[in-house]
């Protein structure tokens, strides 16, 4: 919820007034809820950190697939940390949003996907031990 929230919001902001350091902010948040939110779901604990490489190489255990967002999430990362604070390189921040915009799209899906999968799935009820009747037959 709060994660596709961030994400609204990063939209609404690009369509308003294009790349700007917020809207970049604003990506690198939704997919670092995402990340969290499937993290999470999945038995971990809340990680404190907005290291989007650090949270998706957790993912990567759980499926391997999410090795194609490397790219995504290191050139995501070093874009807040650039804008984040003052004094950051903001040279290229935001250049390839569109770009970072998409990937984040496919990534958001291969979540769901994953999540959707899981929440399907049924665990098998532990065999239950034979009767055992005390009484001879």
């Amino acid at each position: 919820m709060l994660a596709n929230e961030r994400l609204r919001g990063t939209d609404a902001l690009f369509k308003s007034e294009g790349v700007t350091l917020l809207g970049i902010e604003a990506l690198h948040e939704a997919v670092e809820r995402f990340l969290k939110g499937f993290l999470v779901a999945r038995g971990h604990k809340l990680q404190r950190t907005h290291n989007l490489s650090a949270l998706l190489d957790q993912a990567i255990l759980h499926n391997t697939a999410f090795k194609r967002f490397a790219d995504l999430a290191d050139g995501l990362t070093d874009q807040f940390w650039a804008q984040h604070y003052p004094g950051g390189d903001l040279t290229g921040v935001g250049t390839d949003y569109p770009l970072l915009r998409s990937q984040a799209e496919e990534l958001i899906a291969l979540i769901e996907t994953e999540t959707h999968s899981s929440q399907n799935e049924i665990p098998s009820p532990p065999c239950a031990p034979p009767h055992q009747n005390s009484s001879p037959a």
